[in-house]
């Protein structure tokens, strides 16, 4: 470093000269100008500043009481959760019960209808035998006249039969003429 006058010269050809007055010019527009800073830009930056220190801790307490909040909701959910669990376990246990009453009663009208069944059934079976031994007794009692008449022909249709016929019609005749009062008979069928 080399020195000159009043100035400090720089290795390489710069040289650096303190100049007083164009420092105090400068200190004074510094000066001026932290004035004007403090005086009329830092109270309204202070204010926005407070106003934004006011809506960030306003917005801190929203998001706390939103914080609370969402606990308070996941509270109630998990608890309308374990209700709605609890709630559906009793419908089902409610429909399971009714379920089992519904097939219950089923069973019992099931039980019924095929007692009912049975019973018109059997009933249907009597009435068809009785029917059944109807005709066949009236089967039987027109097999057994036709039999009964055709061996009655058989035996009146011979000579021996009517002359015997004859003779008894003949007996009951004279009895009844003999008797005192007269009595009234009933015409008896003809032998053919």
């Amino acid at each position: 470093m080399i020195h000159t006058n009043g100035g400090v010269l720089a290795a390489g050809g710069y040289e650096i000269t303190f100049d007083w007055p164009v420092f105090f010019s400068q200190l004074f527009g510094f000066a001026v100008i932290i004035f004007v800073t403090v005086k009329w830009i830092v109270p309204p930056v202070k204010r926005l500043m407070a106003k934004s220190q006011g809506a960030i801790a306003k917005q801190l307490e929203d998001s706390d009481h939103a914080a609370t909040q969402l606990e308070q909701a996941k509270q109630s959910y998990a608890n309308a959760l374990t209700e709605a669990h609890a709630e559906l376990e009793q419908i089902r246990a409610d429909a399971r019960a009714d379920a089992d009453f519904i097939v219950a009663q089923m069973r019992e009208a099931a039980a019924a209808e095929v007692e009912r069944v049975r019973r018109q059934g059997r009933d249907q079976v009597a009435q068809l035998r009785r029917q059944m031994v109807r005709d066949l007794e009236t089967d039987l009692a027109a097999a057994m006249l036709s039999i009964t008449e055709e061996k009655v022909r058989d035996q009146v249709d011979t000579p021996e039969a009517k002359s015997e016929s004859i003779e008894r019609f003949l007996e009951d005749l004279e009895i009844l003429a003999n008797s005192s009062p007269p009595i009234k008979r009933q015409a008896q069928p003809g032998w053919n």
